[in-house]
C-alpha cells in the first residue's frame, strides 16, 4: 500500500507522456482535415438579397484570414481578417452593403454577381478549393 501513491504518480506521468508523443504525430494534413468539412450549404439568386451560406460541421474553429468565395467569372469575396466560424455556425455572404455580423458578411457591391446555375466556390487561404454549390459541379 506505500507503494500506492507512487504507481498513480507514475501512471499520470506515463499518460502524459503518451498523449505528448501523440501529439507530435500530429501532421499538417491532420490539422488541415476540419477545412475540407467546410460546406456551402445554400445559394440565393434574388435580386434584392444575394447570398451564399457557408457552415462549419466540424468539431473546431475555423479561421477564415485570407479565405475567398468565388463566382464561374472570377469576382473574389476575400473574407475579412481574423473571421472566425465557430463549430456548428454558419454566416451568410451577402452580395450587398450591410453590417457585418458573426452570421451575416457583406461583400458590399452595388451589382449582383450569382446567376442561375452559377457555381459558388470556397478556397483556404492557400488556395485550395474546400467547397462548391452546387457539390456536383
Amino acid at each position: 500500500m506505500k507503494y500506492s501513491g507512487f504507481v498513480g504518480i507514475v501512471l499520470v506521468a506515463s499518460a502524459l507522456f503518451g498523449g505528448l508523443a501523440a501529439a507530435e504525430d500530429l501532421t499538417p494534413d491532420d490539422i488541415m482535415l476540419e477545412t475540407k468539412n467546410m460546406t456551402i450549404t445554400g445559394l440565393s439568386y434574388a435580386d434584392d438579397d444575394e447570398w451564399v451560406e457557408v457552415v462549419n460541421p466540424g468539431m473546431a474553429s475555423q479561421d477564415f484570414t485570407f479565405w475567398t468565395l468565388e463566382d464561374e467569372n472570377n469576382n473574389t469575396y476575400l473574407f475579412p481578417e481574423g473571421f472566425v466560424l465557430l463549430p456548428g455556425a454558419a454566416v451568410k455572404v451577402h452580395t450587398g452593403m450591410g453590417n457585418a455580423t458573426e452570421t451575416d458578411l457583406y461583400w458590399g457591391r452595388d451589382d449582383l454577381v450569382w446567376d442561375d446555375e452559377e457555381v459558388a466556390t470556397l478556397k483556404n487561404a492557400a488556395g485550395q478549393i474546400v467547397a462548391r454549390y452546387p457539390e456536383s459541379a
